[in-house]
């Protein structure tokens, strides 16, 4: 126990830094994905079947490939077409692209668990059909299926630990950093799971409160 107080002692600074570019990468990504997300489901309850088709592959794709490919292939890819951005900006981007295929199916499970009458009443007081999606269909799809982007969101949130294969700095890559350099490889592990755990347990605390709220608002 000494010894790791020791060690943490020690390398404090360099995981505090890792930290706050793991939390810059996560805040970056979770509202990116999110309206991704939002834009997803445009095409998703579209009435042009093509639309629709072309959406739900799209999902399918990002669903069933790795994200850490998908990084990748925009790491490596962008610079072959002239595109030359960071590895924060492509990590962030990958996350995003893939989350947001995630949560617009979470989305859309929360729509279509909606009664018919929602749009039925809409239509009835003369509301466009995005007007309906977005002040009757979207607020309670949301409520719905709040734990479930909750959960998917955390998830997000450790999936941020695949930036370090291309370069950033983030809490992972800081504690092979210091593997190398002090030999401590539990110690290192250890301090990364904590720094993490501190992380999403504090996204969790914030989505049991926002649960919670909407549950006295509309429950």
């Amino acid at each position: 126990m000494d010894a790791f107080i020791v060690f943490f002692t020690r390398y404090l600074p360099a995981f505090v830094d890792g930290f706050l570019i793991t939390t810059w990468v996560a805040a970056l990504a979770a509202p990116a994905a999110m309206l991704w997300a939002l834009v997803l489901i445009v095409p998703r309850l579209a009435r042009w079947a093509w639309l629709t088709r072309l959406a739900s592959a799209y999902v399918e794709i990002m669903r069933n490939s790795p994200l850490l490919v998908q990084m990748y292939l925009l790491y490596f890819g962008l610079p072959l077409l002239g595109i030359f951005w960071g590895s924060i900006a492509c990590g962030v981007i990958a996350i995003a692209l893939q989350h947001g295929a995630f949560l617009s199916e979470i989305l859309r499970s929360g729509i279509q668990s909606l009664s018919q009458r929602q749009w039925e009443a809409g239509s009835a007081i003369g509301m466009r059909r995005s007007a309906v999606i977005r002040l009757v269909i979207l607020p309670q799809a949301f409520i719905k299926v709040l734990p479930a982007l909750g959960n998917q969101l955390i998830v997000l949130v450790k999936d941020t630990s695949l930036v370090s294969a291309i370069g950033v700095m983030d809490l992972t890559l800081t504690g092979k950093m210091t593997i190398e350099r002090s030999g401590a490889s539990f110690e290192a592990f250890i301090a990364v799971a904590m720094f993490y755990l501190i992380l999403t347990s504090a996204l969790g605390m914030t989505l049991r409160v926002i649960e919670a709220r909407a549950a006295r608002r509309y429950g």
